[in-house]
Formats: structure tokens, sequence, C-alpha cells
């Protein structure tokens, strides 16, 4: 299974980036810990945070459900959306369609 879009996919991305960014430790997802990700400048964290997008939706096709940080990061196939968790709460919305 992927995930299935129809939005111009790097507005997808640009929105997930956004929506990663309200997780706590998201960056642990591709081995940072605070001190080495707060020595990135804002353009390496930015490079970062597109590659670890790439990647989520890439896993998303075949786990739903991805653990970012201290969030999650889910696909809604039927709704055509991915949503992102912080805790319990979902914090943002990234439409496919």
């Amino acid at each position: 299974m992927a995930v299935r879009y129809k939005r111009q996919y790097s507005l997808i991305i640009q929105d997930l980036v956004e929506a990663l960014k309200h997780l706590e430790g998201y960056y642990r997802l591709i081995g940072f810990d605070d001190k080495g990700w707060n020595r990135l400048d804002e353009e390496q964290q930015y490079e970062c945070l597109k590659t670890m997008s790439h990647d989520i939706i890439y896993g998303l096709g075949t786990e739903p459900i991805i653990e970012v940080g201290n969030g999650k990061v889910q696909y809604e196939s039927q709704l055509a959306q991915i949503r992102v968790f912080d805790g319990d709460n979902c914090v943002h919305v990234v439409r496919l369609n």
C-alpha cells in the first residue's frame, strides 16, 4: 500500500515539515539529541525536516502510524489526510487532496 495523494507533493512536504515542528523531540527520529540538533543552522534543520517528511510519507505506505519524538503521525487513507498527534491530541492535519 502506498500513500495516495492528488495534491502537489511539494506542498504536502511543506505542510508536514511545519506540522512536525509541533512535536517535542521530533529530531530524535533521525538520530539527533537536543545538543546536536541545536548545533545545526536553520537551513540545515529545514533540510533534515524535509528528508524526514519524505521518509515518513514513504513509511506510512506500509505502517499506518509512525512514532515521532513524543508524538505520532498517522495516515488516514479514507480521509486522504495525514494527522500529526502530540500525545492524544491531533495538532495538525495535512491534506492529501
